[in-house]
């Protein structure tokens, strides 16, 4: 079973060397002129931008840095809610720095906000002297990461250790940081292990998805889950919406809300890390009555998703999350610093998958390139 399993753990290791990479080409100043300015932060609001999943891996950013003290932050797409002001902070993510984001950054940046970013392009030095250049892969390879995820992960993982490494001094931040940074690649190369003992619910999960993909009638495929494993989700729903080959293979996936239009047959990817989230549940058994087919992510075999799950059809069983308790089914008295081990290692196992699913059905980049999004909307 191994052998069915090759690019997996080929674009497992692909992908977790672009993120130690990246991490290792930081330029030290740079960094502690960010965890500066985000210090600085907390007294102002901050914006976050990006498209696509640059947009989601900044909103993991967003959520680390509002478990870390940071007043509620919008998304630019929500300015007409809370206008932004000079000495506001703009945080975009695009890795080729082209695009929306860049065009908002600008409008910020003459509106007198602090403009900070993460990006593949050097280029934009000149004009944000605040931003992270991340350092692509040299040996870029396509068949472990069709149409690109190696920058949106790097960002994710990055941007979420400086939000979770924010403190009251930059020397505080940068230790917090490299610890951060150290304990997810050390998280990536664990799991790996693990899951070299545990191979059949990967081939359960590439199961399930080669049926949608291939089946005569199409059905929908809905990826659900409640705040941070949500915006994961996100991801993974823009991803594998491009597994698609002319004439006769193309995931239906439904990105976005529309869950009221399920019907029996469809298929819900539901994830939870604690398998508690009431919320998360409700997907799940709504799913059920419903009459579709219900498979289930979690860190934890024995929670009540897990349980369910295992049931109906199937789950996966992605290390990461330290506690068996949901954070949505009770009210936080305090913020506390979070991060979100489970949401990134789930962000690189969905990825690692795909790469798989598309080489088995022979769908190459340029196939899933036809669907992407059209430049001209960008």
């Amino acid at each position: 079973m191994m052998s069915g399993l090759n690019i997996f753990f080929s674009a497992w290791k692909y992908l977790t060397d672009c993120v130690r990479d990246s991490i290792n080409a930081l330029d030290l100043d740079r960094l502690k002129n960010l965890f500066s300015l985000l210090i600085e932060g907390r007294k102002h609001a901050v914006i976050v931008d990006g498209m696509g999943r640059s947009l989601q891996s900044i909103l993991l950013v967003e959520d680390c840095l509002e478990h870390n003290g940071f007043p509620i932050i919008l998304p630019a797409s929500n300015a007409c809610l809370r206008p932004w002001k000079p000495g506001d902070l703009f945080f975009f993510n695009s890795g080729s720095g082209t695009g929306s984001p860049v065009t908002h950054a600008q409008h910020a940046k003459k509106d007198g906000l602090r403009v900070v970013g993460m990006t593949y392009n050097a280029s934009l030095l000149s004009e944000f002297p605040d931003v992270i250049v991340l350092a692509p892969s040299e040996n870029k390879n396509p068949l472990y990461a069709p149409l690109g995820t190696e920058f949106e992960l790097t960002s994710a993982v990055v941007g979420t250790c400086l939000g979770y490494s924010v403190r009251e001094t930059v020397e505080e931040s940068i230790a917090d940081f490299h610890d951060a940074t150290k304990q997810i690649v050390n998280r990536f190369d664990n799991t790996v292990t693990y899951f070299e003992d545990n191979l059949e619910m990967l081939m359960d999960f590439i199961g399930i998805i080669t049926e949608y993909l291939t089946a005569p009638v199409k059905r929908n495929v809905y990826f659900r889950g409640v705040g941070r494993d949500q915006i994961v989700n996100q991801v993974a729903a823009i991803r594998y919406g491009h597994l698609r080959k002319v004439p006769d293979k193309d995931l239906h996936v439904i990105y976005e809300s529309h869950w009221d239009l399920r019907k029996e047959g469809d298929l819900i990817i539901v994830t939870s890390g604690s398998g508690s989230t009431t919320q998360t549940m409700d997907y799940a058994m709504q799913a059920f009555i419903s009459g579709m087919r219900v498979f289930g992510i979690t860190s934890f075999a024995n929670s009540d998703l897990g349980r369910f799950t295992e049931r109906v059809d199937g789950n996966l069983i992605v290390p990461g999350r330290k506690d068996p308790f949901s954070m949505y089914n009770v009210v936080q008295t305090e913020r506390k610093h979070y991060l979100p081990e489970f949401e990134l290692n789930v962000y690189l196992t969905l990825d690692a998958l795909l790469a798989q699913i598309a080489s088995n059905n022979g769908i190459a980049e340029d196939d899933m390139r036809r669907c992407h999004r059209l430049k001209y909307l960008e």
